[in-house]
């Protein structure tokens, strides 16, 4: 948890949405508990709006912009024969060519950005294993093995758009410890924690983004599997939402563990 003097010192940042979604998660958590920094920040909120309002531009009449427009277009070359061409103008080829050249590649180009952005999330996983922040909910070994996912299940509603349904791993030695409220990119996303054998953790990132597409990697048994920061993530996709698995384990450990994972419905 964050403490007021941090929120204090950041809570411009806060307001000109400069925020990581991660961080900003914390900053809603502490104005949750915090009257005296939800004052500030409504307070710098309101100042920043009136210093914008005031330093606003007002725009030419019409009339007189139009007129502007117009003599720019006429002016003469000058004596010396360099010509002065409005801006709009001055760059109407260059961008003309630029835009042919963008549909020649335009294939190309959307399948590197879909790719990068898949990427970026894939990132925002890695970052919930590796910041081993704390659950929001814990759940502890109970008899009942439904009981856990259960609870976790119930701790996501009405906090993202989609049921979560924690994966569970038949056969294998993993249990589900935990869970938090996360990010992936600007998407709320399910961030549930595992504990393997002999302590190393598994992190579950549950989100309705479609991550998969365009990510490049190894796939096995329908999961693609990629190198991340240091970190093996896999990827699968189950009932139209995304599951990206991550953790302290090779990357033949985390495929297995991917493919084995079943959710119960």
């Amino acid at each position: 948890m964050i403490e007021c003097e941090l929120f204090r010192r950041h809570v411009g940042v806060l307001v000109d949405g400069e925020l990581d979604p991660t961080t900003q998660i914390e900053f809603e958590r502490h104005l949750e508990r915090c009257s005296a920094c939800a004052e500030l920040l409504a307070f710098e909120t309101t100042y920043r709006g009136y210093v914008r309002d005031a330093m606003a531009v007002p725009a030419a009449p019409p009339r007189l912009h139009a007129r502007v427009l117009e003599n720019l277009r006429q002016t003469a070359p000058p004596a010396d024969g360099v010509r002065v061409v409005p801006l709009r103008l001055r760059y109407a080829l260059p961008l003309a060519g630029a835009a042919a050249l963008a549909l020649a590649a335009g294939v190309v180009d959307r399948g590197r950005d879909v790719e990068q952005a898949g990427v970026a999330a894939l990132e925002d996983v890695v970052r919930l294993q590796s910041a081993r922040l704390p659950a929001d909910v814990s759940v502890d070994p109970r008899p009942d093995e439904s009981a856990p996912v259960q609870r976790v299940s119930s701790y996501f509603q009405g906090k993202v758009e989609f049921p979560v349904r924690p994966a569970e791993f038949v056969g294998r030695d993993v249990r589900l410890i935990g869970a938090r409220l996360s990010n992936v990119r600007e998407r709320r996303a399910a961030a549930l924690y595992y504990e393997l054998q002999g302590g190393r953790r598994l992190t579950v990132v549950v989100t309705d983004a479609n991550v998969a597409a365009g990510i490049e990697g190894a796939r096995r048994q329908g999961v693609v599997v990629r190198d991340v920061q240091g970190y093996p993530v896999g990827v699968r996709t189950h009932g139209g939402l995304t599951y990206a698995f991550t953790g302290d384990v090779d990357r033949e450990t985390l495929a297995r563990l991917a493919a084995s994972a079943r959710v119960r419905y």
